[in-house]
């Protein structure tokens, strides 16, 4: 065995559970220096009893501390990222492997009750086709799926929130490598699809990442890396459009036009029926030229400033700034998050695990929970713990409570 590899798969896995070296050194039975040294790959050796305590204490297969973890290796990935940006890539696809890899861990304790909720992304998928015409395609579908929600020509408030609820996918907003804009993770085999989008990035460019990804997800064009190198390919192109007409609908950008009597629209205009769409300026002024409300002369002209300016200069910065101090916040998937915190109340897993999820620091996520009336069991696993009397407990003999000599002399 590798026992540094081995160690590693430990350190992880206890993190993932939210258990400090302690809590789980008391129930596995072994002294924290000993599990300090497994950890690190310094102890000698590891009998096989001794590391499927670990793996009992931390509700995990033996085979994942020895072999590895199979949903990381199993994870299907496409990422929208910068040429260059590879490892950043790497890093983007080891923060949701560990989320699918906890999604996977809360089997064992929470029953998984939205499963239904994902078939109906399958109703909405389309069968892998080669793309024609990318525009015609993509607005095609956008407009299939708006019908279907029954969302009229209207903004979309809550992109995130008719994902998850609506179509049954998973999305989370995580602070990801710069260079990574959007990124898609799928486990085959429990069929989980998650979609991630960059918290770094203003709140009009999460939206349309967010969008974008579900195209990919929708049109079922597979799951590769998709790379915005300035030479997009028609599947990219394809699920721009759909991003583009499912959060500004064309008709419904036209008929705002008209509400602001805009035959020829100019910047104001353009922004305002930006701000009303949640959707960036060069969004917009796409949709105009389209429409044939702008020239492409006329849109040129008319780009350039950033959100933030156009928000100050036509009287919502301060609500601006507020949706992007609000959308730098993390935000896990909701599933993921509702299944978390069961396991938390009972006992299954630790803070750690729920703060590390939601990016915030564990004293604080206790904190909450503990207002919100959320918490574990009364379990003795902080302070001073009688290792004998809890043996004793359990029916143990005496003589088995015993720590070998190594652990003694750890101790010492």
């Amino acid at each position: 065995m590798d026992l540094k590899k081995i160690g590693g798969r430990v350190a992880r896995e206890r993190a993932r559970a939210g258990l400090s070296q302690r809590e789980l050194a008391v129930r596995t039975e072994l002294s924290q220096p000993t599990l300090a040294r497994i950890e690190t790959g310094e102890r000698p050796a590891l009998t096989f009893a001794e590391l499927d305590r670990v793996a009992a204490a931390l509700s995990v297969p033996l085979t994942l501390l020895t072999k590895g973890n199979p949903v990381r290796q199993r994870m299907q990935v496409a990422a929208r990222a910068s040429e260059g940006a590879e490892e950043e890539l790497r890093r983007a696809e080891g923060l949701v492997g560990e989320i699918l890899a906890l999604d996977d861990r809360l089997d064992r304790f929470v029953p998984d009750g939205h499963r239904t909720d994902r078939q109906r992304a399958a109703r909405l998928k389309r069968a892998p086709a080669q793309v024609v015409d990318a525009e015609r395609e993509g607005r095609a579908l956008a407009e299939e799926v708006r019908e279907r929600l029954r969302l009229g020509l209207g903004p979309v408030p809550d992109l995130a929130g008719l994902v998850e609820s609506a179509i049954g996918l998973d999305t989370a907003a995580l602070t990801l490598p710069q260079g990574v804009s959007g990124f898609t993770a799928r486990d085959p085999e429990r069929e989980v699809t998650i979609s991630v989008v960059n918290a770094s990035d203003v709140p009009e460019r999460q939206r349309f990442s967010l969008a974008h990804e579900l195209g990919h997800v929708l049109l079922s064009d597979g799951v590769a890396a998709h790379r915005l190198d300035g030479r997009r390919t028609p599947d990219e192109r394809r699920c721009d459009a759909f991003a583009r007409h499912l959060l500004a609908p064309a008709e419904g950008v036209r008929r705002w036009m008209e509400c602001l009597s805009a035959a020829e629209p100019g910047r104001r205009e353009c922004a305002m029926a930006a701000r009303h769409y949640g959707v960036s300026l060069p969004v917009l002024l796409i949709q105009c030229r389209e429409l044939g409300l702008l020239t492409d002369t006329q849109a040129r002209k008319t780009q350039g400033p950033t959100g933030r300016a156009l928000a100050w200069t036509y009287g919502w910065g301060p609500q601006y700034v507020m949706e992007c101090e609000a959308a730098a916040r993390v935000r896990p998937p909701r599933r993921i998050m509702e299944r978390a915190v069961a396991a938390y109340r009972a006992g299954r897993i630790g803070v750690r695990a729920i703060a590390a999820l939601s990016g915030a620091e564990p004293r604080t996520t206790e904190r909450e929970l503990e207002e919100a009336g959320i918490r574990p069991p009364e379990v003795a696993l902080s302070g001073r713990v009688d290792v004998r009397a809890l043996l004793g407990r359990r029916g143990r003999p005496a003589q088995r409570a015993a720590k070998p000599p190594e652990d003694e002399q750890e101790r010492r």
